[in-house]
Order: structure tokens, then sequence, then C-alpha cells
């Protein structure tokens, strides 16, 4: 909020032909870097007009008006009284009318739909990223995942659109619930910390609740919404397809060690193995079909491993064998992914 009232005051300073070289740049800079903020400063302009205007109005020499008009109409002092009475009323209605005038600015058509302008944020298989949104939630996104969001929250609510993983920071506020949306449910929250993981090609959602209070509500065959609240610590794991979900009590390290660079399994499935080394590492991990129906887990973690490293580890725990085949040049110089089969032995 101080960051604003500077430009605020930057942006009066300029009004006002006040501003020096330095802080003219400083203002220019704020203003290019969005649509957004081009438009807050239009505003805010407009609104020192209209200010201006009220000010110059309250200037108004009352009494050298009357004598002007006086002479030039020779009216009687009655109407010179009726002039003035009016001018009086006049000054105390342009106050409201200010004030509605700004009211219809701020609730324009024209306004809102600048305000509610979509925007979407992207990693790509591999990496990682962090942004914060206009309400100073902070949203950490795992490899492969894209969130999209208003550039500025309007409304009785916040809400933003997820595919793949992330980690949210939701900024406190009660009365403007914050709402992710993953295709078929949503987790509510108003202030707290929680991570996500809803990739398009897995079966299963998974929200687990590190801090705070959330709620999942899941669209049902009959129109109705079913809510589920969650506690600290607990994981909800929502089958996409069946609508059916389960919750346990349990550390959150596996589900939150991405966020420090930590790849962990915890008896993960040969399944779940794939997908998530998979997006991890930008590669298509293949399991043989006498393998996938073995039945083994895997736990380890990875941290700085290559991923040839990776897969050497998994060999000391269980018997498998894997080749790697790395990806090929493309007509547009970019490269396949590499892929990597693995076997029993």
């Amino acid at each position: 909020m101080e960051h604003k009232d500077y430009l605020y005051n930057l942006i009066s300073l300029e009004f006002s032909g006040k501003l020096d070289s330095q802080q003219r740049s400083v203002l220019q800079s704020w203003m290019v870097e969005s649509p957004g903020n081009l438009s807050e400063y239009k505003e805010v302009v407009y609104l020192l007009s209209l200010s201006d205007r009220l000010t110059a109005m309250k200037k108004i020499d009352t009494a050298e008006d009357l004598q002007m008009v006086r002479k030039k109409l020779n009216q009687k002092i009655i109407s010179n009284r009726w002039f003035f009475t009016f001018q009086r009323v006049a000054a105390i209605l342009i106050f409201p009318i200010l004030l509605f005038s700004v009211w219809i600015f701020f609730n324009s058509p024209e306004r809102k739909s600048i305000s509610s302008t979509m925007k979407s944020s992207e990693t790509a298989f591999g990496v990682r990223s962090q942004i914060q949104l206009s309400d100073g939630t902070m949203v950490i996104m795992n490899s492969g995942t894209k969130l999209t969001y208003p550039e500025f929250f309007n409304g009785d609510i916040r809400e933003v659109k997820l595919s793949g993983e992330a980690y949210f920071h939701v900024k406190a506020d009660a009365e403007h619930p914050f709402y992710v949306e993953l295709g078929g449910c949503r987790i509510k929250a108003t202030g707290t910390r929680f991570n996500i993981s809803n990739y398009a090609g897995d079966q299963e959602i998974f929200a687990f609740l590190e801090h705070g209070r959330v709620s999942m509500l899941m669209d049902q065959v009959d129109s109705k919404s079913e809510k589920v609240d969650l506690k600290e610590n607990d994981l909800i794991v929502l089958n996409k397809t069946q609508r059916r979900y389960t919750i346990e009590s349990t550390d959150g390290s596996q589900y939150l060690g991405w966020i420090k660079g930590l790849l962990i399994f915890k008896k993960d499935s040969i399944n779940n193995v794939a997908d998530r080394l998979g997006r991890w590492y930008n590669a298509e991990i293949v399991f043989d079909a006498k393998l996938a129906k073995s039945g083994y887990v895997f736990t380890a973690t990875f941290k700085q491993e290559t991923l040839e490293e990776a897969l050497k580890l998994l060999s000391y725990s269980t018997p498998i064998n894997y080749k790697i085949i790395q990806g090929t040049q493309l007509k547009d110089t970019s490269f396949s992914k590499r892929k990597v089969i693995i076997t029993k032995k």
C-alpha cells in the first residue's frame, strides 16, 4: 500500500507540474510494466481533474460576479439575492454530483472489463517458477503447470484456474474468499497455505493443507455440490472419474518437498513414479508390462541427481534395468524428450 501511495503522489506531482526528471522516470517505468498500471494511471488523472474542477468552483468570487451581473443586467436587488442563493445551492450540490460521477466511473462496464482481463503463467517441464497475484497471494508453480488468473481481482470472490501443481500462500481476506478451479471441483480458502496437484494426465487430484483451513467443493451429477473441510496436515485424494475421495493425516513432506528442490517417493506405485520422474526430468518414462504388473513400490529422495543417477539409485533398491534414449533434434531445431525404458531384471 505504501508503494501505491508513493506512485499516487508522483501522479499528483505530475498533474501539478512539479515532477522532477528522476520521479518522472520512476512513474513511467511503473506505467509500462502492464496495461493495468496504465489504466490505473489514467483513472487517477481523471479523478485529479474532477477534484481540480471542484477546487476551481470553490474559488469563485461571488461578490465580483454579482457586481458584474448588476452592471450588465441592472437587475433589482431581489434578483441578485436569488442569484446568490442559487449559486450557494449549486456549490452544495456539486460535491454529491462529483461523488456520483466517480462511482459511475469506477463501476462502468469498460473499467470492469479492464480489471477482469485474464492472464496466464506457465512453467515448462523440468522448470519451477513463482508469481505474486494482485491481492498479494504467492504461488509457486511446479514443472509443467499453467495458472490462469485475472490481472486484478474484483467482485466478491478471488478465483484462479490450475492445471498442474502449485503451492498457494493465500493473502488473508475473509470477505473475499479465494477459489482454485480444478475442473469439476474447487478449493476454497481465505488466508492459508496449501499444495494442489492437478495434472491433466493424472487420474487423481491431490490437495494437502499445510496451515489454516480450506474446503473442497465437488460438483455432483445432480448439479449439487459436496463440501469437504480439511484440517491442517490433511491430504485429500479425489478420483476424477469416480468422484470418490479419501482423506488422511500426513506430515506432507512428500507433497511439499518439490518446493525445496526435493523429489520424494514414499512407497509410490510404478505409475506414480513414472509420472513424477517424467515431469521432474522432462523425460518419457516407460515401464514394461511385466514390471507394471509386479506391484513394486518405490521409496527414495532425489535432490540434485541427474536422471541417470536417480535411475541408478532406484535400481539399488528394486530389481530393475533401464535404458536411456536421448532426444533427437526436430525440424524446428528443438529436441524431443528423452525416453527411459525400465524393465524387470
